[in-house]
């Protein structure tokens, strides 16, 4: 993502982190739909608890975003959030 020129180090750094999670996030919900397709849901739970963690970390960081940060991001944290979801459904 490019950054407004004299943009704040925190924003940017923000932004970064948030770019970070958003792979997280997803590489977490892999993980999860793994371990329960093999069976393991305990360990599914886990490590989606650990996706829902890194998802509020991106909400807030979102939160001290500028609007044009946040709207960049909507499509992805939306599509990680309806896949955090679908894996919760598959583990009820």
């Amino acid at each position: 993502m490019s950054y407004p020129v004299g943009a704040p180090l925190h924003s940017r750094m923000d932004i970064q982190f948030v770019e970070a999670d958003v792979e997280i996030g997803f590489n977490l919900v892999d993980m999860a739909e793994r371990e329960l397709s093999q069976g393991d849901a305990p360990l599914a739970c886990r490590v989606l608890q650990d996706a829902e963690e890194v998802f509020r970390d991106i909400e807030c960081r979102l939160g001290r975003a500028g609007a044009r940060e946040r709207e960049s991001f909507r499509p992805l944290v939306g599509e990680l959030r309806r896949q955090i979801d679908l894996v919760r459904v598959g583990l009820s």
